[in-house]
């Protein structure tokens, strides 16, 4: 018993040994004018204090390094497991400032860009994360080192709406009875539906959250039409974009063709999940389950499956009235 928990110590202690990282001061080739060399040294004292949140033993170095082979040249002189070296160039007004993790066998690349000096703090930060845990520059964002460039993006992309349709069906668990009539005054017998095919328009506007709403408005053969207001929050930020969420909306259900009394609506409440495809074009597909819970007399419930696409309204469509704005469901579903 010893044995085995002196085993689980001696691996305990592996997983968590320290690593040592040199840390080589950055390579510029930006006029002094533009960028004075106390302001590389401050980015650089940014940069190894933000490695320090991530790396066990950072050790800073005032060697500077272009390229991997001049940086695993200086690694080799010291004792340390790995090295990271940065560059920093200009391109126009922005700054892009280039780092790298490696060692003799592996190596890691990343870059931000920085659209002022001033911008280069949440640079630093965000990009000594991003080399330190080896991870692109979305995955290593996080609310202390938001940059410039994002917010522009997510200004952007706080005004995405999008227009389309969608066709599936609609399986109520319980059926549906419906009256439906031979002649104009002659009622059939009542059928029992289990199945409905539904088509629906859509209006769809994303947050710079990552969450987006989706006003859906549809209808079923026989005597089915529905409104929706769908709220959806996405897994990721890429091609392939995985969904859940929930919504609320009205139900009509009409369960006699010539005899108005028999309709049988009332709110719903559905939860929904699905993934969106195509989300960084502007065309998307969509694919969906709903769980929808119908308030009326009967209590009826049911399952939703559909297909969906849906397409960036144009420049014309969109200048010809005011982008619409919503802080507080954003901040809901924030």
């Amino acid at each position: 018993m010893k044995n085995i928990i002196y085993y689980f110590i001696g691996l305990i202690a592996c997983v968590h040994a320290s690593s040592s990282a040199l840390v080589l001061s950055p390579y510029s080739t930006i006029d002094s004018e533009f960028l004075h060399e106390n302001d590389i040294e401050t980015i650089n004292a940014l940069f190894v204090d933000a490695l320090k949140q991530y790396i066990d033993d950072v050790n800073p170095s005032e060697d500077v390094c272009p390229d991997d082979d001049c940086a695993l040249s200086a690694l080799s002189k010291t004792q340390n497991d790995e090295v990271i070296y940065s560059r920093l160039q200009k391109l126009g007004s922005k700054i892009i400032f280039l780092a790298s993790i490696l060692d003799s066998e592996k190596s890691f690349n990343t870059k931000v860009t920085a659209l002022s000096i001033e911008d280069m703090d949440q640079v630093a930060l965000r990009l000594a994360k991003s080399v330190a845990l080896r991870q692109t520059l979305d995955e290593s964002a996080d609310i202390e080192n938001i940059t410039e460039q994002d917010e522009k993006d997510m200004a952007r992309r706080k005004s995405l709406g999008r227009t389309g349709v969608s066709f599936g069906y609609f399986f109520p668990f319980e059926g549906i009875d419906y009256v439906d009539y031979d002649h104009m005054f002659d009622p059939a017998e009542p059928v029992t539906n289990q199945k409905y095919f539904k088509f629906s328009f859509n209006y769809y506007h994303e947050f710079k959250n990552n969450s987006a709403i989706m006003y859906e408005f549809g209808a079923a053969s026989p005597g089915l039409s529905f409104l929706d207001l769908n709220f959806m929050k996405f897994k990721n930020k890429v091609d392939t974009s995985p969904f859940y969420g929930g919504g609320v909306g009205l139900f009509n259900i009409v369960k006699d063709r010539n005899d108005s009394d028999m309709g049988d609506g009332g709110i719903s409440l559905n939860l929904q999940v699905g993934a969106l495809l195509y989300r960084t074009y502007d065309f998307n597909v969509f694919v969906r389950g709903k769980f929808i819970q119908i308030l009326n007399d009967d209590f009826d419930r049911g399952v939703m499956i559909d297909l969906g696409v849906q397409w960036k309204r144009s420049n014309r469509e969109r200048n010809r009235g005011s982008i619409y704005r919503f802080p507080l469901l954003e901040a809901l579903l924030d």
